[in-house]
Parts: C-alpha cells; structure tokens; sequence
C-alpha cells in the first residue's frame, strides 16, 4: 500500500479536502498575497480584483494587439500591462494616483479625475479612440457603462465587477445587446463570492492564448489525456 493510500485510510476526508482547499487558494491563487497593497496570485504577479474564474477566463486570450481602457486603476492596471498593446486608466483617488503612478510600465497611462461625471466620460476626451476591452470597476459605474459603450471597438468586450451589486448597471449593458457571461466565486483578499461579469459584443472573435487549454489553478491534467478526446478511429 502506498504512503498516499495510508494517509488516506487514517485521515478524514473533510481534513484532506480543507488541506487541498488550503494549497489551492493560498498558494495556486495566493489568495490574501499583497505587494504595495495590491493583490498578487501564487507567483507574484499583480492580479485583478475580480473573481477567480473570471481571471481563468482573461487568461485564456491573447490580448497581445488589443488596447484596454480602465474605470479605477490598481492591481488590475499591472495585470493588463503585461498582456496588452496598451492600457488607459481612470482613476478617482488622488492619493491612489499618486502611489500607482510611479509603478507604471511604458504602455501604460493613468489619469485622474476626482469629478463623478468628468471621470465617467473620460475615454470620450480621447481624440474619439476605441476600446477592445473596457473594464468598469471603479467609481460611478452606471455613467461609466453607458460611456463604455460609446467607445467599445467592434468585437470588443466590457467587463463590469461585482455586478450583483449593480444590476441595473448590468442589464442596461445586455439590453444594449451585448452577451452577457457570469463568473461566479471568490476574488482576492476577500472572504465572500461575487460575481464579475464580462459583455461580449456579438462579433467577438479574440485569439487564444497558449494557456486556453492548461488546467487552472489546482487542477489536473490526465497523463495519456481523455482516451475519448478524439473522432473514433477507423477500424
């Protein structure tokens, strides 16, 4: 019998669940990690404050030649930095523009605007730029939604956090005819699932990055892989 049947017989199983759970989250996801107050997963690296499947879901394409505009700036800002073409952001807080802005990469630009209606319109002022990506997660959201629609590039995508807190935010962007998904569960540092959600314009046609198809954090690959991951053969 091997260690690892041993370890199973004697210990229960809600305690080997609680350790894998453990290892999952505070490792793979890194979930209370911080740097300069910023989330960061199992690696390091700056991740949003969206929720965990959500993040499984951004990984998956290839930003590589899209431009992203952002409502609120942080962690996220460096997470798309890393990924996309370029990055415009909007932030509220003086103070917080202050300490980001000294952290920023070359194909980044941060703004700020302590104005609720100004902030909202930002990306108007833009010499009429489109957006591939438009992330609304800061403040005045409903305003901001409506001006993400007026600058999303065809194809493009609106993400809108915490939407279960904003449902008229929410459904003021499906009825405008975008596709809504859902991404339903934890997010960094918090202790509560949320729910972020992600608007897909119906021309959407991303690339793939090479981690679409790798398991997510704390999953498992099949060593031979699925035996029915294929046509049938020919016999």
């Amino acid at each position: 019998m091997s260690l690892k049947s041993v370890v199973r017989s004697i210990v229960p199983r809600k305690l080997l669940v609680l350790g894998r759970l453990y290892q999952i989250f505070f490792n793979g996801y890194g979930h209370v990690r911080r740097t300069d107050g910023m989330p960061t997963n199992g690696e390091g690296k700056f991740q949003p404050w969206l929720t965990y499947p959500l993040i499984e879901y951004l990984n998956g394409f290839d930003f590589s030649d899209k431009n992203v505009f952002e409502f609120g700036a942080g962690a996220s800002t460096l997470f798309w930095a890393e990924r996309a073409q370029t990055v415009t952001s909007v932030e509220f807080d003086q103070g917080w523009y202050d300490v980001l802005k000294r952290k920023l990469p070359g194909n980044v630009t941060v703004l700020h605007d302590p104005d609720g209606h100004s902030y909202a319109a930002t990306p108007k002022r833009l010499d009429g730029r489109r957006f591939d990506v438009v992330v609304v997660d800061g403040a005045e959201r409903y305003i901001s939604a409506q001006t993400a629609l007026d600058v999303l590039a065809p194809g493009g995508m609106i993400v809108l956090d915490n939407a279960e807190w904003y449902p008229n935010t929410a459904n003021m962007l499906a009825l405008a005819g975008l596709i809504e998904v859902r991404f339903s569960g934890f997010s960094p540092i918090n202790a509560f699932t949320a729910t972020s959600s992600v608007f897909l314009s119906r021309e959407f046609a991303f690339r793939l990055s090479s981690a679409a198809r790798k398991p997510p954090v704390g999953g498992t690959r099949l060593p031979e892989g699925a035996l029915d991951d294929g046509p049938p053969s020919l016999l």
